[in-house]
């Protein structure tokens, strides 16, 4: 074949997509994500945690599909900053395929990445993250672009007859997961490296979302939430919320293999309620690292001294007393009382869930990815946020193309509310989100169009 443009090499791809350098970390971290392209005087505006202006892209040709995206900053509970922070980017893996010595065809494999950062403790790690989390994604979907390019999707086990030993057969949706945990790890890693240079402070939360091969993949490392819509009504999660309370089983048994990590101050063990000293001797119920359930334990005089080192349900969920959340990155220098670090319980590790997008007949116009932080999801529970979409899309009709935009507005308002003389309140009168909020809302229709359409190409040469 003819025509073939002058590829790069294997080097030169990856030093593309190398994480950002650290002279590059320095950047404003009030500034919002680059896709909104607001004005200074939008910039400043959305600033303000008296008004809380619900800030969306000024063209909506800087996401895919006519996605929607909106932002609003939180009513004072962090008076320097909005936090969270977010990305968007478009990339092309690109594998050259030899038929023969002087016959090639280049293979070309687009990938759309959406990522939610949800700040802590100031917004140098959330921001760190919306800059180079994407990077380390790309950089490791590379390493496996040749198997992506691949007609055959599985790695076939292979046999050690001597040694009786057989190798896992590997499918290639695995190698994404991997991909992105492997991407994960490696920022968390950057940040740990790179934090005491540049004061990067903190840390955040983690989501992204991988639009590659016919496939949506979400990894999550926190507590922003990602669930599908459709139309007609389902809905699917594609993420867990990872709090003390979801997460202490894992937190619990990192006590007990490293019980000198809590120290004097903190024990392992959860108890239905407080123990005090009038409880010991007396049956108590508990749960440890095995337990997902509840038994009786007789309490002891070590157990009065303990404060348990999950506390709280829900929102007010608490690891060692100090943070609401067990994954995401940073936090490498929080410290809970007694000196304790909060980083040998806190994981970057994130869970990773799939979608098949393959089957384009299969999702309607009203079919959407909602992906937000958890200032959206502690006052719209999901079955809200569909109602709150198929409400807005039944009014709108298929045709109108701010649809999606329209629909992560409303969203962001419903949890937001509206400034009464009792403050911040919902439609019902009830406490609203005085969080930072964001919210994506991406069509599958139009990634399940494009990355099929995509596919088929390839598939003719």
């Amino acid at each position: 074949m003819g025509g073939v443009e002058s590829l790069p090499t294997d080097e030169e791809i990856l030093s593309l997509h190398l994480p950002i350098d650290s002279r590059q970390a320095k950047y404003d971290c009030d500034k919002r994500p680059p896709f909104l392209e607001l004005s200074d005087d939008q910039l400043q505006d959305s600033k303000s945690h008296e008004k809380r202006v619900i800030v969306q892209p000024n063209s909506s040709s800087r996401l895919p599909w006519n996605a929607g995206y909106a932002e609003t900053i939180n009513a004072g509970k962090s008076y320097l900053r909005n936090e969270d922070q977010t990305s968007y980017a478009k990339e092309t893996l690109r594998h050259v395929t030899k038929y023969e010595a002087s016959d090639s065809t280049q293979i070309r494999i687009p990938v759309h990445y959406f990522g939610v950062f949800d700040g802590h403790a100031g917004g140098e790690t959330s921001t760190f993250a919306a800059h180079a989390c994407h990077q380390h994604v790309i950089t490791n979907l590379n390493g496996i672009r040749e198997l992506l390019a691949s007609d055959d999707k599985v790695i076939e086990p292979e046999e050690d007859v001597c040694l009786g030993y057989s190798s896992p057969r590997i499918k290639v949706e695995d190698l994404v997961r991997g991909a992105l945990e492997e991407a994960f790890i490696g920022m968390d890693e950057q940040l740990r490296r790179d934090r005491l240079d540049f004061s990067i402070k903190g840390g955040c939360t983690a989501m992204a979302a991988l639009f590659v091969e016919r496939k949506l993949y979400v990894a999550n490392a926190g507590d922003s939430r990602s669930i599908i819509v459709k139309g007609n009504g389902d809905i699917v999660e594609m993420s867990k919320d990872y709090t003390p309370e979801t997460d202490r089983q894992r937190v619990q048994a990192v006590a007990y293999y490293h019980p000198k990590l809590l120290g004097d101050f903190f024990g392992r063990l959860q108890f239905q309620r407080r123990v005090r000293r009038k409880d010991v001797g007396k049956q108590i119920l508990y749960r440890d690292k095995h337990m997902t359930g509840w038994a009786l334990k007789i309490v002891t005089e070590d157990d009065i001294k303990m404060v348990p080192m999950v506390t709280g349900e829900g929102k007010r969920a608490r690891l060692l007393s100090t943070i609401g959340t067990t994954r995401g990155f940073g936090d490498f220098d929080l410290e809970a009382p007694g000196g304790l670090r909060i980083k040998p319980f806190m994981t970057a590790m994130p869970e990773v869930r799939m979608y098949d997008l393959s089957d384009e007949n299969a999702h309607g116009d009203d079919d959407v990815l909602i992906m937000a932080s958890d200032g959206l999801w502690e006052r719209i529970t999901n079955e809200e946020a569909r109602d709150v979409v198929r409400k807005l899309f039944l009014e709108l009709g298929a045709t109108d193309t701010q649809r999606y935009a329209r629909a992560a507005h409303h969203l962001v308002l419903a949890a937001r509310g509206h400034l009464t003389q009792k403050g911040w309140r919902t439609e019902k009168e009830e406490f609203a989100s005085g969080d930072d909020i964001t919210c994506f809302v991406v069509p599958l229709k139009g990634a399940s169009i494009e990355m099929n359409e995509t596919y088929r190409q390839r598939e003719t040469k």
